[in-house]
């Protein structure tokens, strides 16, 4: 049950000591990760050091407002989750929430049965993005673009960071020519061209792609061919 948020990291920032520890308790386990705060600034600092799927907010923190510390959440994401949790019910409050686009505004006090509903739209949601992260190269391919992950049949493929770097790139202009300067230059953008560092790294993970997908075009560069059925 809710197995979307299984791999998802959430924070919820509150300043009610009872009300942060017992929602917690009963949250905590649905995630793979779960952070804690009690004032705003401490759930910002939280939210720039760990990779933040799902914000849970009370409208009134100390030393910064929940709303503040949704704007600065969103400068920075677009993709966050965010719930309200809140006793408040001003038209206000509503009207600045749905500017900063949160997912859900819930009314304290919390209670089984909107704990509950708010997972299952939390769970849907994170579905739909898990199959919008999820990308099928063939059959047998996928790459889990949240995650950096290559799976060949669910085994994931070890991968080093600049075969990521490039088979993101590959994905980000499939079918399509890439040519050599733009690669070099994306995968090493303060570095001189070289060549064989260029091929060494395509023919790594060319291997480990077992000879699918990437092509060749002599003297101009790449095309990364998707072999997923129309």
């Amino acid at each position: 049950m809710f197995d979307a948020l299984k791999n998802r990291t959430a924070l919820y920032v509150e300043d009610e000591e009872d009300v942060l520890e017992n929602i917690s308790m009963l949250l905590e386990n649905y995630f793979e990760a779960f952070y804690t705060a009690s004032s705003g600034e401490e759930g910002y600092r939280l939210f720039l050091e760990h990779e933040v799927d799902l914000l849970l907010v009370d409208i009134e923190l100390p030393k910064m407002s929940g709303i503040e510390l949704i704007h600065k959440v969103r400068e920075k994401s677009q993709m966050v989750e965010i719930v309200v949790i809140s006793a408040y019910t001003k038209t206000d409050y509503f009207l600045e929430c749905i500017d900063c686009r949160i997912d859900k505004y819930i009314i304290k006090p919390l209670t089984s049965r909107k704990i509950n509903a708010m997972l299952e739209r939390l769970n849907q949601n994170f579905e739909e993005r898990t199959n919008e992260e999820r990308i099928q190269l063939d059959g047998e391919f996928t790459f889990d673009t949240k995650l950096s992950e290559l799976r060949f049949n669910h085994e994931v493929i070890d991968l080093t960071k600049k075969e990521k770097e490039l088979l993101r790139l590959f994905l980000s202009k499939r079918n399509t020519l890439i040519s050599i300067a733009s690669m070099e230059y994306a995968i090493w953008p303060d570095q001189a061209s070289s060549p064989s560092r260029r091929r060494a790294l395509v023919s790594r993970l060319r291997q480990k792609l077992k000879h699918r997908f990437i092509e060749t075009c002599s003297s101009e560069g790449y095309i990364f061919r998707l072999q997923v059925d129309p």
